[in-house]
This record gives structure tokens, C-alpha cells and sequence, in this order.
């Protein structure tokens, strides 16, 4: 009875993990699943300039493209912000489509993340969230900022759903 009992939980969780496809499935990003990211779909957002996030050179970046207009869960899509000449100085953001109904009071589905790269330039969680509390290195604050921005006051303000709660043009589905 006990191994069928710890079968059954063993199911329960695979299937809690599953990372695309029908509705309710559900994605949690781990660090690993952003150490390719450079490797991904690149786009040039320009310049950012005081948009919520650190002025300087922006590219971003996506693990999969969207689908009928929006974004499969377990699409991860980051932004480097290139603000000084060392990468380790550079501010990196995330999102990923968790699904499962996360974040429903905001950009529906998705979870955001403050990241940084170490030396060997892989990037490594710093916060994660509806939305991350850590500061960039400009002082763009997330959840305690005394400027009020965080990701979901942008992301899901009325009107993003249309994009996916996606801001940037050339990521938008």
C-alpha cells in the first residue's frame, strides 16, 4: 500500500512539472534553464531609456516563438541591458510563461526575474517573482522601489494582455 501511495505522489509531481502543451500545465524555471540564453533568438531593442529599466544598449532574447498570438508555457524570454563594459556589470531581467494560473492579479501566467552573470557568464537567479524585490544597479526597484515600478504595474497594466503582456515590438507574439 505504501509504494503505491508513493507512486501515486511520484505521478502527481511529474505531472505538476509538465512544460508546455495543454492548458494548466505548468513551467518553474530553474537556474540551468537560463544558462543557454545566448544562444537563443536575438533581437536588438536599442537603447533603453528609462523605461523601468537601466539606460543603456538592450538586446533580447527567446527560447521559442510564439504561437497563435501568444507565448507557450515554458517560453523564457530575457532582456540584456549592456551597462558597463564587463558582463558581470550588465542587468539582465526575465520572464517566463509559468502557466498554471500564477500571477493572476497581473501579467497572467508569467513569472519575472532579476538575473546576473558570474565570471564564467552564465546567468544566476537573483530574485524571481510577480515581482522581484531586488534593485538594479540604477536603482530600478521591483516590489520595494521607491519610484513604484515594478514588472506587473508595466507588464500587466490594462491593455498588455493583447501582446501577451509582452512590451518590447519585436518580442511581442
Amino acid at each position: 500500500m505504501r509504494k503505491i501511495f508513493l507512486a501515486s505522489l511520484l505521478v502527481g509531481a511529474i505531472a505538476g512539472c509538465d512544460t508546455g502543451g495543454p492548458a494548466g500545465a505548468v513551467f518553474i524555471a530553474q537556474q540551468v534553464d537560463f544558462a543557454p540564453y545566448a544562444g537563443w533568438e536575438k533581437f536588438s531593442l536599442g537603447v533603453a531609456m528609462n523605461s523601468g529599466h537601466p539606460v543603456g544598449p538592450q538586446f533580447g532574447f527567446r527560447n521559442m516563438s510564439p504561437v497563435g498570438g501568444a507565448y507557450s508555457t515554458g517560453t523564457i524570454l530575457i532582456k540584456e541591458i549592456d551597462v558597463g563594459d564587463l558582463p558581470q556589470q550588465w542587468e539582465l531581467f526575465g520572464m517566463t510563461k509559468r502557466g498554471g494560473g500564477y500571477n493572476g492579479g497581473g501579467a497572467k501566467e508569467w513569472e519575472f526575474f532579476t538575473l546576473s552573470l558570474n565570471d564564467a557568464r552564465v546567468p544566476i537567479i537573483v530574485s524571481r517573482g510577480s515581482n522581484p524585490s531586488d534593485q538594479d544597479s540604477q536603482g530600478h526597484g521591483y516590489a520595494g522601489s521607491a519610484n513604484g515600478v515594478t514588472c506587473n504595474r508595466c507588464h500587466g497594466a490594462v491593455g498588455t494582455e493583447t501582446t501577451d503582456y509582452v512590451l518590447d515590438p519585436l518580442m511581442m507574439p
